[in-house]
């Protein structure tokens, strides 16, 4: 039973590394019972400052060969003209069965739906892959890591070290992060890590943000705060940061790291500042702030991360990046989480204007995300989801 026990604790052990809890069969752990026996569909995180920003390894596939949907134009006629409902009725397809999974995300070339599991007590327990075109899962890999964009370099935990592997030649080099998890920037020429205090009180930890080569080399330290840490890289050369520079402040601020003049400069600042998302590109962020002396100031943002142009959203719920200037909404509403009827609805909104539009009609197309446990692909086509219905991963496809 010895060797069973040590598999169980260096699974248990990566995934913590990984910052994943996924179970075979089991609904998303952060799902929560409505007094009815439904699940909140909604689950907005409250990480304040999230290091790990992984990057999952998938297998190259086919192209993507069939999966139409219909593609309807939005409504621009007067509103008292007459016309047929604005929203497309995109098309569903269910990829898995008997609850298999949670936490599903998409194959860089977005053909695959990949997510953690084990499907049998013999099989590996690994990233499993099924085509968007449906089909029996296949094991992509049981290498459980942290992968660079390119899919060249892997980290992974290792007797309390942290390890980058090449996996072309399988040459390994040693982080010097004390085996702390870590983010491979955009072309994975650089890692970066946030050391310091990681228990409580969070709001006076001292943490450090640390970069170096992806081989260990030129490690340095580049920012030091008080209660934040790296939430996400903007460009090879910038990111953003949380926290406060000194202890007399008594708000934190969402900070642009310059990582090459170790120079700060502000973005905002007051409230409860989280669930930061960085549009492909680097050029929006959309974060969520609760709990400001300003009431007014509470809701969904979206900032030019170069301009500061800045806007309010008036939806509220959970959101995704679908591309460089716009972001998918599926708005908190109170009657789909009580309802075994009442379906989410997708909304794009265009960060440049603020507008937002319905992509799906909870009558033409009802869906419902079961813990708030859903993705986009990353050429902005499709939305992967587990059902809150019946646990199973779908798909849909947006209007181009």
């Amino acid at each position: 039973m010895e060797p069973m026990k040590n598999v169980v604790r260096s699974t248990y052990f990566v995934l913590m590394f990984l910052g994943i809890i996924s179970c075979t069969k089991q609904p998303a752990p952060t799902t929560s019972p409505s007094p009815n026996g439904q699940t909140n569909p909604i689950e907005l995180s409250p990480t304040l400052a999230d290091d790990s920003a992984t990057q999952l390894p998938y297998t190259p596939a086919p192209s993507l060969t069939s999966f139409d949907a219909a593609q309807d134009e939005p409504d621009t006629s007067p509103p008292d003209t007459p016309t047929p409902s604005p929203t497309p009725a995109p098309q569903l397809l269910q990829l898995t069965t008997n609850e298999c999974c949670v936490q599903p995300f998409f194959s860089p070339d977005s053909t695959h739906i990949l997510f953690l599991d084990k499907p049998a007590p013999d099989a590996l327990t690994g990233f499993w892959r099924v085509p968007l075109t449906g089909g029996n899962p296949e094991l992509s890999t049981d290498r459980l890591g942290i992968y660079s964009p390119d899919m060249q370099l892997v980290a992974y935990p290792q007797s309390g070290q942290t390890i980058v592997e090449r996996i072309s030649d399988a040459q390994r080099w040693t982080i010097p992060n004390g085996g702390r998890s870590l983010s491979f920037s955009p072309s994975g020429a650089l890692v970066v890590w946030t050391t310091g205090q990681a228990g409580p009180p969070f709001d006076t930890a001292l943490r450090e943000i640390w970069i170096s080569s992806f081989d260990g080399s030129n490690a340095r330290q580049v920012a030091t705060l008080i209660g934040g840490g790296f939430t996400g890289w903007v460009s090879e050369t910038q990111a953003l940061v949380t926290g406060r520079q000194t202890s007399d402040e008594t708000e934190n601020a969402l900070w642009v790291l310059s990582l090459e003049d170790r120079s700060l400069r502000e973005l905002i600042r007051g409230g409860r500042i989280r669930s930061i998302s960085i549009s492909p590109g680097g050029t929006w962020v959309a974060y969520l702030v609760t709990f400001a002396t300003d009431q007014v100031q509470d809701g969904i943002w979206l900032q030019n991360i170069e301009t500061d142009e800045r806007k309010k959203l008036d939806l509220f719920g959970g959101y995704r990046w679908r591309d460089m200037n716009r972001l998918l909404v599926i708005p908190l509403d109170p009657n789909a989480a009580q309802s075994t009827v009442a379906s989410h609805q997708l909304w794009d909104v265009d960060a440049t204007t603020g507008q937002p539009r319905p992509l799906t009609d909870p009558a033409i197309t009802p869906f419902k995300v079961a813990g708030g446990d859903w993705t986009v692909s990353p050429d902005g086509r499709f939305v992967a989801f587990v059902s809150a219905t019946d646990r199973n991963i779908w798909v849909i496809q947006l209007e181009e």
